[in-house]
């Protein structure tokens, strides 16, 4: 056995135990040999079937009680010492050979910077559900090796964000933290804005390593195992509670959405007219259309003020904004955005809104 290993897995949770005894055993299970990769688990709680696998492994245990997901992945990645770091949500699972051929994608290119793989869905009792892949390659077949540097000159020829060619190449590029691996290096240059990170991780990791560089490699197998269950946001089919749990739930979301767009589309990205600022124009104007009155008064940087509107005209420009109908939406809620701003004004204007459904 080697001292150091090779891949660091580091698996996240908070607040949540039902899945993580299911995570941790898709580890032990792993095709690639014990001493090439480590584990290290980052959770608010104690739990005496995972802790009993982690302690029965030899893992190491990180206690974190902060709600930022990019602070969690920080705190692991301090225990850490692999060259390539992948990531584990608690309600994933790997499939069986997902490190190995990790491994072997990043021991064959040294230059490789970003690892994504495809997904097979589960339910919540680990049944396999026929549903496609989140993710898949686009052109090119499987694997897809992409060479960032002419990926960048590409954007340059057709004033687009980086960012967006690289998921004309692969749909849904960055998505599932459980699915990407990254080179060290690519997280250690970023260490500043992962603090600031609440959540999107995993567009957050796509987008450095297109900042640092080398290649990006896309494989359609499906190494992991993605869970849909009542609290996956990403799946609202199977989101469960009252019409005001749900709209808590949608506000929540958004909020995290529109601070985490604005990190990874203006300070990662430079503000191209990008997939992840185009989002937080749409993110700002549906939390604006809540009638929540627990939000309160939404402050002036979650209204739609003159520079959303230029985004939205850039993003309409690239293609972000398939009908003149969207861009027209962010320009009527500029005018409206003083009165959405309080909690009677999205009242009201939820209520006209749902009267106006009914009748049409």
């Amino acid at each position: 056995m080697t001292d150091q290993p090779y891949i660091s897995v580091i698996v996240t949770a908070y607040n949540r135990r039902r899945y993580l005894p299911f995570a941790l055993r898709s580890l032990e299970a792993q095709t690639l040999p014990r001493d090439r990769f480590e584990v290290i688990v980052v959770k608010n709680f104690e739990d005496k079937e995972s802790d009993s696998i982690i302690s029965k492994n030899g893992w190491k245990e990180v206690y974190n009680d902060d709600p930022y997901h990019g602070r969690m992945v920080l705190a692991g990645l301090e225990e850490s010492r692999g060259e390539v770091i992948t990531f584990l949500d608690d309600d994933d699972m790997y499939a069986n050979n997902r490190l190995e051929e990790i491994y072997k994608a990043f021991a064959l290119y040294d230059r490789l910077a970003y690892f994504h793989n495809s997904q097979a869905i589960i339910d919540e009792n680990g049944n396999l559900l026929e549903r496609p892949p989140l993710s898949k390659n686009l052109v090119g077949g499987t694997p897809i090796i992409v060479d960032v540097d002419k990926l960048r000159r590409l954007a340059k020829r057709y004033n687009v964000s980086v960012f967006d060619l690289a998921l004309k190449v692969r749909a849904n590029a960055w998505y599932n933290n459980s699915s990407a691996a990254v080179r060290r290096g690519v997280l250690e240059a970023d260490v500043h804005l992962l603090r600031e990170l609440l959540a999107a991780f995993d567009a957050f990791a796509l987008a450095s390593s297109l900042r640092a560089g080398g290649l990006i490699y896309f494989t359609d197998e499906r190494l992991t195992l993605y869970r849909v269950h009542g609290e996956n946001w990403s799946f609202t089919s199977v989101a469960k509670g009252s019409k005001e749990e749900m709209r808590l739930r949608r506000a929540r979301t958004l909020l995290q959405e529109i601070r985490a767009c604005r990190l990874i589309g203006s300070r990662l990205l430079n503000e191209e007219a990008n997939i992840c600022l185009c989002r937080e124009d749409g993110d700002k104007g549906a939390l604006l259309l809540l009638p929540l009155p627990e939000l309160g008064t939404l402050p002036p940087e979650l209204r739609i003020n003159i520079s959303d509107v230029k985004l939205a005209l850039r993003c309409y420009k690239v293609g972000h904004y398939k009908r003149l109908a969207d861009l027209a939406f962010v320009m009527g809620l500029l005018f409206l955005s003083p009165i959405l701003a309080s909690p009677r004004g999205r009242l009201v204007v939820g209520k006209l809104l749902e009267n106006i459904r009914r009748q049409s």
